[in-house]
């Protein structure tokens, strides 16, 4: 049984690499969704990927009770709201703006935890959310802000969605606490997505699209089997799991916004995006935030016993 500093190591890097992974995804999202509706993306690829997880653990499908359905359905709804919003609020805004706001869950996490716990945030969960959220924004913003005159639109939209992914996170630490099976949620998670975002699609996106952009060739097949195991089976699993072990909804909440920072990053590796002093200071700032998510509670209570 692994000790609690070893569990909370083992969560945080498992949620880090869920962010490097959803960072990676940006480009072949980017790429897919323009050809093939977003919806339709999204959906197939929870889908595909629930039903996968389900074949491999069947034995854990036919033992899930209601406590567990419930808390995965719950636990789908906010996530399809986060996806639908995000989604939505691209196609007005950036995507550096889209990225930007989304990570605006760093600085909300903290104050929801306190609405619903009634624990107030530390004033070090406070500063280093602040400048995690400053780091991204230069980050986010290197290339110019862009966008078209219904922005402002997509802006609004795509805080809403920051703020069911704030939720996901707190429910994701108040569900995966206790004894209930991790395996057996995330199944009923997925699959609560997969079915919200292809009934979407189908409704919003059939009626005013060819059918010809639902038939995939094989350049779009590889990139949703890729986003669809990579970044969504692994990386929702390595999510929940991270959230499980980690110690801190804050701390997770401070990871997990890391998506915009490898986002940006493989921009630079991949050649889409230049290195520039702006992105560097981005990173820094970034880097800075951790340490104090790292360092500060242990100088806090070190301080405190003295």
């Amino acid at each position: 049984m692994l000790n609690s500093k070893k569990q909370n190591l083992m969560g945080q890097l498992l949620l880090l690499s869920a962010t490097i992974v959803w960072g990676s995804s940006f480009f072949v999202l980017k790429e897919t969704i323009e050809k093939v509706p977003a919806f339709f993306v999204i959906g197939i690829r929870f889908l595909i990927a629930s039903i996968l997880l389900a074949i491999i653990f069947l034995k854990k499908v036919k033992n899930i009770n209601k406590t567990t359905f419930v808390r995965g359905f719950i636990l789908g709804v906010i996530l399809s709201g986060a996806y639908v919003f995000q989604t939505l609020g691209l196609k007005w805004t950036t995507p550096s703006r889209n990225a930007f706001l989304t990570s605006m869950y760093t600085i909300i996490c903290p104050f929801l935890v306190w609405i619903f716990y009634k624990k107030k945030p530390k004033i070090y969960n406070v500063v280093s959310a602040t400048l995690c959220v400053v780091g991204i924004a230069l980050i986010s913003f290197a290339g110019g802000v862009g966008g078209s005159k219904f922005a402002m639109l997509g802006d609004a939209l795509t805080l809403i969605s920051s703020l069911f992914y704030a939720l996901q996170i707190i429910y994701n630490n108040k569900y995966t606490k206790d004894k209930t099976d991790v395996i057996q949620i995330l199944i009923v998670n997925l699959f609560v997505v997969g079915i919200i975002l292809s009934f979407l699609s189908l409704t919003t996106e059939l009626p005013f699209c060819s059918i010809n952009a639902y038939r995939l060739n094989t350049d779009q097949f590889i990139r949703i089997l890729y986003l669809t195991l990579v970044c969504t089976l692994y990386a929702q699993g390595a999510q929940i799991f991270g959230q499980k072990l980690a110690k801190s909804t804050s701390q997770s909440a401070i990871i997990l916004s890391l998506e915009a920072v490898f986002g940006a990053l493989f921009s630079v590796l991949f050649g889409s995006e230049q290195l520039s002093l702006t992105l560097i200071l981005g990173f820094a700032v970034v880097f800075i935030s951790i340490l104090i998510t790292e360092l500060a509670p242990n100088i806090f209570n070190k301080s405190k016993k003295e």
